[in-house]
């Protein structure tokens, strides 16, 4: 289904459900030390192909691939999957900040009617305003774009916000399955810095505020859920 990616490294019985501007970006480069991989030209530009680029996993590497979402169901119970979340607003913000507030809207998202003269609240009108199957994937509800075919939540549930720390617990996690994932993240992308939305409104109006409730209303909950003392407990034990 549009938008779905899960990383299947079957050696190391581990799925990445990946949600962009979510550590997208350091995650798969992480994920790459742990697999043999090769240099192949990118079909359209004079450069390598890297870890943050789909391509990379389907060209350069037999040790890992991209799963569908009922493949993923299939392999549920016999891998330990993992994400990234963040306050669903925040996101957006991102999403507005690096794909639309520029010189050139970000292609697929020009195609979809965005235009870089619109205000942050314009843009998150527009944006519950298209059906899910519409959407950009850099929009699509966290919650979606890492569910399996029957609606499961991955094995552990990290936070952007609490990168370091989840990231630590989630490593102790793999280390105790003999899956070495290394220390801290590194910061290889804007979204990791939560000073990246300073100066654009959080404020929307009633309206506005009610549509994006009702869009990203599963988000919310869940990144609310995250934020509780027991969820740490959650986050272990999900099965």
């Amino acid at each position: 289904m549009k938008g779905k990616g899960f990383l299947y490294l079957p050696e190391h019985s581990l799925v990445f459900a990946r949600i962009p501007k979510c550590a997208n970006t350091s995650i798969k480069t992480r994920l790459s030390t742990l697999i043999s991989t090769k240099n192949v030209q990118h079909p359209k530009q004079n450069r390598i192909l890297e870890p943050t680029n789909d391509l990379f996993w389907r060209k350069c590497t037999k040790q890992a691939r991209w799963l569908k979402p009922d493949q993923y169901t299939d392999l549920y119970h016999s891998v330990t999957s993992f994400t990234v979340i963040r306050n669903p607003l925040s996101r957006l913000q991102s999403c507005y900040r690096e794909k639309v507030l520029r010189d050139k809207v970000f292609p697929s998202m020009k195609r979809l009617g965005y235009c870089n003269d619109m205000s942050f609240e314009n843009f998150v009108e527009f944006t519950c305003n298209l059906a899910l199957h519409e959407m950009d994937v850099h929009t699509q509800p966290q919650t979606f774009l890492i569910t399996d075919s029957k609606g499961r939540l991955p094995h552990f549930i990290a936070r952007l916000e609490h990168l370091n720390q989840d990231w630590n617990t989630f490593s102790a996690l793999m280390r105790g399955k003999n899956v070495d994932l290394g220390g801290t993240l590194p910061k290889l992308n804007k979204s990791l810095d939560p000073s990246e939305s300073r100066g654009i409104s959080r404020f929307l109006s009633p309206i506005v505020q009610r549509n994006y409730e009702l869009t990203y209303g599963s988000d919310i909950k869940l990144y609310e859920a995250s934020m509780e003392p027991q969820a740490e407990a959650r986050r272990c034990l999900r099965s």
